[in-house]
């Protein structure tokens, strides 16, 4: 019982799937292989409820959200909000739901927002990376 416990404990996902990542300049938790309402709520309150420091948000579109998808990107955004003040959000979805909001950055693909990261590099951040797996926010773990 003890050494399964410990299993647990250590067991460190290397799929994407809310990912553990220390690079040179940051800590990243990389979550990039699926994105829905209940996931990147979920992702969010884990987040929000964290001690870290220095948090940063990457979010990508949820994906074939179909009817209900600018509903269910304005709320997460509200949601993200309320969990720091360093947004940065990947795709036409989440652009759209961001439309008056000035307190976050807005990128049509992640080569834009890989492109931006080049030239304004983030340090010393926590960065939680969530979207849906066809958005490729994969790509930005070498630029951060």
């Amino acid at each position: 019982e003890k050494a399964a416990i410990e299993a647990i404990e250590a067991y460190q996902p290397s799929n994407d799937r809310s990912q553990m990542v220390n690079t040179e300049r940051n800590v990243l938790i990389v979550d990039t292989y699926n994105a829905n309402p209940t996931s990147m709520n979920a992702a969010l309150d884990n987040f929000a409820s964290t001690g870290f420091e220095n948090k940063t948000l990457i979010l990508g579109d949820m994906l074939e959200l179909g009817d209900v998808s600018l509903t269910e990107h304005v709320d997460a955004l509200d949601k993200a909000r309320n969990c720091t003040e360093s947004i940065f959000l990947v795709g036409d979805e989440f652009s759209k739901a961001a439309r008056g909001v000035f307190s976050v950055q807005c990128f049509h693909d992640v080569n834009a927002l890989a492109d931006y990261l080049v030239q304004n590099p983030l340090s010393g951040r926590t960065i939680l990376i969530k979207g849906s797996h066809g958005v490729h926010l994969e790509k930005l773990v070498k630029s951060l």
